[in-house]
């Protein structure tokens, strides 16, 4: 192919990720409602905190921890969002590689099954105190989720090391 075919190309292709920018403004949207639901939970804490046993003050800290986890996993995906398409060594004063922003991005994914596995856990964690309320069918897929999670993120960190360890 023509030198300036190739070159068009590449510009045409590296531009093209500035299309995922809207999808990054989008979770920052969303990072807002999980603050205000964050917030919401709070104030809910703090106005019946007289009313409340010792299991209704756990359930709400899980609660608040459980948006915080998904605050972080909105932030984590962002920030990978940006480094593909705006990478750090854009900056001029920069001297990282263009692939440092991808090889960071393929270490997001332990962290993102990670997250999701917290949340899972969290989420049969407040099932478990509230078992006389919950659905014993509902409770087996909750546990079924956070083991498919847990084994997926074991078995991506060990198929990862195996490629790390052959380059």
């Amino acid at each position: 192919m023509p030198p300036r075919f190739n070159s068009v190309l590449r510009t045409v292709l590296r531009t093209s990720a500035w299309v995922m920018a809207p999808f990054c403004l989008g979770l920052v949207a969303a990072l807002l409602l999980v603050l205000a639901q964050f917030v919401r939970e709070l104030v809910h804490a703090v106005t019946d905190f007289n009313g409340m046993t010792g299991p209704d003050i756990i359930l709400i800290v899980l609660k608040l921890v459980d948006l915080m986890l998904l605050g972080n996993l909105v932030i984590m995906i962002v920030v990978a969002g940006i480094e593909i398409f705006a990478p750090a060594s854009a900056d001029a004063g920069n001297a990282r590689s263009e692939w440092d922003g991808i090889m960071e991005f393929a270490g997001l994914k332990p962290k993102l099954f990670a997250s999701i596995s917290a949340i899972a856990a969290i989420d049969l964690l407040e099932s478990y105190i509230n078992i006389e309320a919950t659905d014993k069918a509902a409770v087996g897929w909750e546990i079924l989720i956070l083991v498919t999670f847990v084994l997926a993120g074991a078995v991506l960190a060990w198929t990862d090391k195996i490629m790390h360890e052959k380059h």
